[in-house]
């Protein structure tokens, strides 16, 4: 009995032994250079590469502001001018004028008509003649611009221009009750021509047609190239 026992007690030793030496191992095995280590060096790689994407959106915001800028011009090339009609004469004037933007630097349709009524108010400034002969103009009035309507505003056209006159209303506005010196001269410049006062001297304005039996007056003149819409 005595022999039995010893022999259990030392096989029991050496199981516990081995038991032992085999969890020791298992412990210090799973701890060791341990997959976690590389796990947090991949994650800080991934996050890196967010930081570029940041970078793309500044790029972005720069385009937009260039954008806006060009957002101030008139985009359409026209021409400006006046054409009227009027019975005039040394002692009238009774008529009307308008203002205008012809499209495609003025090859295409109005897109831009304002008229006013213009009648004789007084006499005018002395001195109307040829600025090249000196002979006196056929006759002369001050005449004043009076009850504006727009006629044709395609698209705004009147509203968004660099015509001179300004077409939007404020420079209707300043048109309206204007007087001026107009007169006629048969000889002034190359042809029959349209006169003004400029406040200090007599002017051309351009071509003109004037019928002294009648006094039928009739002119269109191109004032320039203009540029409208946005």
């Amino acid at each position: 009995m005595s022999r039995r026992r010893a022999w259990a007690l030392a096989v029991g030793a050496l199981v516990g032994a081995l038991g032992c030496s085999s969890g020791g191992s298992s412990s210090s095995g799973t701890g060791g250079s341990g997959g976690g280590g590389t796990a947090g060096s991949g994650t800080a790689g991934t996050t890196g590469g967010g930081g570029t994407t940041g970078s793309g959106g500044t790029g972005t915001a720069g385009t937009s502001g260039t954008g806006g800028t060009g957002g101030g011009t008139f985009v359409n090339a026209g021409a400006c001018g006046e054409r009227g009609m009027a019975t005039a004469n040394a002692t009238a004037y009774d008529g009307t004028a308008e203002f205008y933007i012809v499209s495609e630097a003025g090859l295409g349709v109005d897109v831009c008509v304002v008229r006013f009524d213009v009648k004789r108010t007084g006499d005018a400034p002395a001195g109307c003649a040829d600025p090249t002969t000196g002979a006196a103009c056929s006759w002369s009035s001050t005449v004043t611009f009076s009850n504006p309507t727009v006629v044709t505003n395609t698209d705004g056209a009147c509203d968004a221009s660099d015509s001179v006159p300004a077409l939007d209303s404020a420079g209707i506005a300043r048109i309206n009750g204007m007087a001026i010196g107009r007169g006629f001269s048969r000889v002034a410049a190359h042809g029959d021509s349209l006169m003004k006062y400029d406040g200090s001297k007599w002017t051309v304005v351009g071509r003109a047609s004037w019928a002294e039996g009648s006094g039928m007056l009739g002119y269109n003149i191109v004032t320039g190239a203009c540029n409208y819409g946005h």
